[in-house]
């Protein structure tokens, strides 16, 4: 079967987000995959759940979105399309560690057309929020390692800080999806599945694996969600005979216990969507100073130095001061 990303600009959002619509229909089962300008705080390797948590709202509140990947299938493992939704990126003013950046430019991602093509953010996100409001059945929201996937996907959708705990994110999510899977959590339950559950394994290593292969650019929103849709297809049927859907189901890779689940009923607004006409700049609660980051790469995260910024329009002071002390140290 041949695959084909189809790539989403801010001239193509409505046709795009009204043909996904379309789909969601008879594939409930969304994978997702995010792109970022990498982490300004960086996370050491066997840090603790509260400082990995602190770290990825500090690095999610500052910065923003560049790629959505998003693939829709349904039970059987059948595609119905992938989407490369690319939003408004602006080297000059967002801010960014400079070697993601090299690192995202070298598997093809175009910041110059990012600049001047991209999807509006608040547009994005009234769009896709709409598109999550209107859904006709319950969806299944796939990730491999997919905090910071489900953590953009909260801000750029709500248009409000990371929640300030674990717990409060996951009632968040508990509330704005359906059912959440992180491959990275199923795959513990794979013979010797002990080392992917120990961090050592990547999406990639994990496909070669289980003999699925990658279509497109790797480090590509859109390829990424695909790969990660098709791995979930193939380890669902490994492990059936091992656990249940009720083992892994709503489990987040990084988050212990299980997100809080309080269902919202389809066709109503989960909570974190914010309507298009309440958009009100958020408020991000920074101390400054800021501790001086580890130079220690935690796994989901990008090359950290060095860290550009400028001070863009919509940058609080504080948190300006914040990435100025981060930039000086």
């Amino acid at each position: 079967m041949g695959f084909h990303v189809r790539e989403v600009w801010n001239h193509n959002l409505a046709e795009e987000i009204s043909a996904m619509e379309d789909s969601l229909r008879h594939y409930p089962i969304v994978s997702i995959d995010s792109e970022f300008p990498g982490c300004l705080r960086p996370t050491p390797r066997h840090a603790g759940e509260e400082v990995r948590f602190a770290d990825m709202k500090f690095n999610v509140d500052s910065t923003d979105l560049i790629q959505l990947g998003v693939t829709l299938s349904d039970e059987k493992g059948t595609v119905a399309g992938i989407w490369q939704f690319n939003l408004e990126f602006d080297l000059d003013r967002d801010l960014h560690a400079k070697e993601s950046i090299l690192f995202l430019k070298s598997h093809g991602v175009d910041f110059e057309k990012l600049r001047s093509h991209g999807i509006e953010r608040i547009r994005f996100g009234a769009a896709f929020g709409g598109l999550i409001r209107r859904r006709s059945r319950p969806l299944t929201w796939v990730t491999f390692h997919g905090l910071y996937d489900l953590a953009y996907v909260v801000k750029v959708v709500g248009r409000r800080p990371i929640p300030d705990t674990a717990a409060e994110f996951g009632n968040v999510m508990g509330k704005g999806f359906d059912a959440v899977v992180d491959v990275k959590y199923v795959a513990r339950y794979l013979e010797g599945g002990a080392a992917v559950a120990g961090g050592e394994v990547g999406l990639q290593r994990l496909a070669d694996e289980l003999g699925v292969k990658r279509r497109g650019e790797a480090h590509t929103a859109g390829s990424d969600s695909l790969l990660t849709a098709l791995v979930y297809s193939k380890l669902k049927k490994k492990v059936k005979h091992v656990v249940g859907l009720d083992s892994y189901v709503d489990f987040v890779y990084g988050i212990s216990g299980r997100i809080s689940r309080q269902s919202v009923a389809v066709g109503t607004t989960p909570p974190m969507v914010i309507p298009f006409g309440n958009c009100r700049v958020p408020v991000y609660r920074i101390a400054v100073p800021v501790p001086v980051p580890v130079p220690v790469v935690y796994r989901s995260c990008r090359p950290q130095y060095p860290i550009h910024y400028q001070h863009r329009r919509n940058v609080p002071p504080r948190l300006s001061a914040a990435v100025g002390y981060l930039a000086a140290v």
